[in-house]
């Protein structure tokens, strides 16, 4: 028997293959109490509704892709995502490989280089203008969700919308004495810009609503700010959109004879993004999948 590893998993959004930490596919039918006098013995019956499936990503964050490589020969050991033909091998379009150096693109066979992960070198935060030096950041989107299941929602599946959006954040920070505290009575709102790097930020504005402050007698001060965006604050390039629905396919293991291909729709209804100044930045969504999932045969 082949088991599967991890090292096979394919993540694709919207005709696209992106790089994945984890994925996690979920699917629970409701059950349906039908127990009655005919019901044998003192068991309980019941029969089975639709199913709710949705599945989790977590992945690292990158800078945008590269330029469209028309021609040139690719670099060694560079990640590509294929765009059009065929480069060293790979023919499916939108797949991401790894050149061995030896393809040269061209007008038919050609790639984008993927963009390099983020880290936290470059995290920042303005609050009202003013800088912030923080050592982590954490932004948390969550979007209400609308069971719309009817009579035309597909086989056994459930069906939902989203309304929207709470976005939450919170900065950890060590405490200096020559500034002053950031939440007091009252708090206003402010113009708040994340920025993971350049060309990955979010705008917006906030207010700060709690604090925590800790300390201890042999460490250093340390607070933390929660604040709420009000309204829809502007995302760049901070990871797939939310509320909006796109096609998806999860595949465990391509082979000619094995089960392990998902695929079908689903929408973003919750996106967390975390980054520290000493390490990554990372991106996990939850996805509500729309209509029927279909199983397939990944080859």
């Amino acid at each position: 028997m082949a088991k599967v590893v991890g090292k096979d998993l394919e993540f694709w959004w919207d005709g696209k293959e992106y790089p994945v930490i984890s994925a996690n596919l979920t699917e629970a039918f409701d059950t349906l109490e039908t127990t009655d006098s005919s019901t044998s013995g003192d068991g309980k019956d019941f029969e089975v509704g639709r199913a709710a499936r949705s599945f989790t990503i977590e992945a690292n964050m990158f800078d945008v892709d590269g330029a469209e490589k028309t021609s040139g020969t690719l670099t060694a050991g560079a990640k590509y995502r294929l765009t059009g033909g065929t480069l060293e091998g790979n023919s499916v379009i939108g797949s991401i490989f790894v050149s061995n150096g030896t393809g040269t693109a061209s007008s038919t066979n050609k790639c984008v280089p993927l963009g390099s992960v983020l880290t936290g070198k470059t995290l920042g935060f303005t609050l009202g203008g003013i800088p912030m030096p923080l050592m982590s950041l954490d932004i948390s989107i969550k979007y209400d969700t609308l069971d719309v299941t009817d009579s035309s929602t597909s086989g056994d599946a459930t069906e939902s919308l989203v309304s929207r959006g709470e976005r939450e954040s919170k900065v950890s920070a060590v405490v200096d004495s020559a500034t002053q505290d950031k939440l007091s009575t009252n708090p206003t709102e402010q113009a708040g810009v994340v920025t993971i790097a350049t060309g990955t930020t979010l705008t917006g504005n906030v207010i700060i609503v709690s604090k925590e402050i800790s300390l201890s007698a042999e460490d250093y001060a340390k607070v933390d700010y929660t604040f709420k965006w009000k309204g829809a604050p502007t995302e760049v390039n901070m990871g797939f959109a939310s509320a909006v629905e796109k096609s998806f396919k999860i595949i465990l293991k391509r082979g000619a004879s094995t089960n392990k291909e998902y695929t079908g729709n689903a929408i973003v209804t919750e996106k967390t993004i975390s980054s520290e100044v000493k390490g990554l930045a990372k991106i996990s969504y939850t996805m509500q999948i729309n209509g029927a999932l279909s199983y397939a045969v990944a080859n």
